[in-house]
């Protein structure tokens, strides 16, 4: 069965010198559960854990990197992890090799608004695929004090031959009809986050999203069902070291 890991780090922006001389490394990190598809495409569900950070600030070796108020520029790395995916749990897949845990390795970019945040991330398979995969997305931020915060917005995703071969083409033999498929956009679909801060140590996140694979991913026979639904709990602890 797929357990379905993520990480991802928020994007940074820089700061004036004034606002990073407060702290050294600000930093958090959260641990919670996430319901998904067994693999994309799969009509069964399965919870598994799910980890997120993000760097806040950053004042070394004078490099001096705040996200502040959280407006303007913002960049940073991006990561993805993805489970395996065998034979042995889903019969259907009869023929059709076995893939590996995937981890992905990356960047991200954003631009955030008062009320907008319009980003993209790109990232490069080092285990388990070879591919290259990309997300675009936008987000309406509206904060409703007292710490809590919900964004909602339209996501896209798209991958290259080499991911698509490892997740959606089927071989000659296989218990499915052969399939080859292209790279290009395969997924989109619709995200909404909400996210409370207690106090400046922690902090609680949930998520809401609905997906659809579409183009060549969507037409896929290893797909059963093209909408998923994911549901997400995460539990934030936030640290400030000076050193």
């Amino acid at each position: 069965m797929r357990l379905p890991l993520c990480l991802t780090v928020a994007a940074l922006t820089v700061a004036t010198p004034a606002l990073a001389q407060d702290r050294a490394l600000a930093f958090e990190l959260g641990l919670g559960a996430r319901v998904a598809p067994d693999y994309e495409g799969s009509e069964d569900y399965s919870t598994g854990p799910s980890v997120t950070g993000a760097v806040r600030s950053l004042n070394l070796l004078g490099v001096n990197i705040d996200r502040g108020d959280g407006l303007g520029f913002g960049f940073g790395p991006s990561f993805r992890y993805i489970g395996e995916r065998t034979e042995d749990d889903h019969s259907r897949l009869a023929g059709i090799d076995d893939v590996d845990a995937a981890f992905e390795v990356g960047g991200r970019v954003s631009y955030r608004w008062e009320k907008v945040e319009v980003w993209g991330a790109v990232r490069k398979g080092v285990t388990g695929h070879d591919g290259v995969t990309g997300n675009i997305g936008s987000d309406f931020v509206h904060d409703y004090g007292q710490g809590t915060e919900v964004r909602v917005g339209p996501r896209l995703a798209f991958a290259n031959d080499e991911y698509m071969d490892t997740y959606f083409n089927v071989p000659a033999g296989a218990s499915l009809a052969e399939y080859s498929g292209d790279g290009g956009l395969y997924k989109a679909g619709l995200e909404m986050v909400v996210r409370h801060d207690y106090n400046d140590a922690w902090a609680v996140e949930g998520s809401l999203g609905w997906n659809r694979l579409v183009g060549d991913a969507g037409d896929s026979p290893i797909v059963e069902e093209r909408d998923s639904g994911t549901v997400g709990i995460m539990l934030i602890r936030k640290f400030d070291w000076a050193f």
